[in-house]
């Protein structure tokens, strides 16, 4: 008890207590005059003003409490509506990255087997042999390697062929796409000989990406 009349005695004391007392004691007279002056209205008139009471009431309620209820709700589903986007993206570039990695894992694959004396313009010569005459075949001239990445090169050979038939470039083409490793073929130029037009003159530069060894 004695714990308890001293931290009330302290209370009395304090700052605070001596505003409360003071604020109690301003708005006590102002209240009893309110409450006389309410009292000796018409009772028409005192239902007048309790409507107006509620009126500012509901509209206070309204404009503190329900409006801010609703501003959130409403940003509330601003923002699970981004966040639903944001997932979508992430799901699709997830999605991108998993074919990305599945198309780089069969090319890999596919890729020349880890040699350092891997040479195109052999593998070319060797997919010509009995499609086009040795004659005709003017050129096979290497590119210089170019590296692409730390695990893999691409060797380049750029392909020239004289005087060949329609039916040689088709042939030439199959056994090019039939190489095992997967050859591309960037550039490509067709001239039809003045001199024959049924031959045809036939430039196209090649590459293929190889693991490094």
């Amino acid at each position: 008890m004695a714990l308890i009349d001293n931290l009330l005695a302290r209370l009395r004391a304090s700052a605070a207590f001596q505003y409360l007392e003071q604020a109690q004691a301003w708005v006590s007279p102002r209240y009893r005059e309110v409450r006389a002056r309410y009292y000796k209205l018409e009772k028409r008139e005192r239902l007048l003003l309790q409507v107006a009471a509620l009126v500012i009431v509901l509209f206070l309620g309204y404009d503190l409490i329900y409006s801010s209820i609703v501003s959130y709700q409403a940003g509330l589903q601003d923002e699970i509506a981004a966040r639903q986007r944001d997932l979508a993206e992430v799901r699709r570039m997830a999605a991108f990255w998993q074919r990305v990695e599945t198309e780089l894992g069969t090319l890999e694959r596919k890729t020349t087997l880890p040699s350092s004396d891997f040479s195109l313009t052999a593998t070319l010569s060797t997919a010509l042999n009995g499609v086009v005459e040795t004659e005709k075949i003017a050129g096979i001239s290497p590119i210089p390697n170019k590296p692409v990445s730390e695990h893999l090169t691409q060797y380049g050979a750029d392909l020239r062929l004289n005087g060949v038939t329609l039916a040689q470039i088709v042939d030439t083409l199959y056994r090019i796409k039939s190489i095992k490793e997967p050859v591309v073929i960037s550039n490509m130029s067709i001239r039809k000989r003045p001199t024959d037009p049924h031959a045809y003159d036939v430039d196209m530069t090649c590459s293929v990406l190889g693991k490094n060894a």
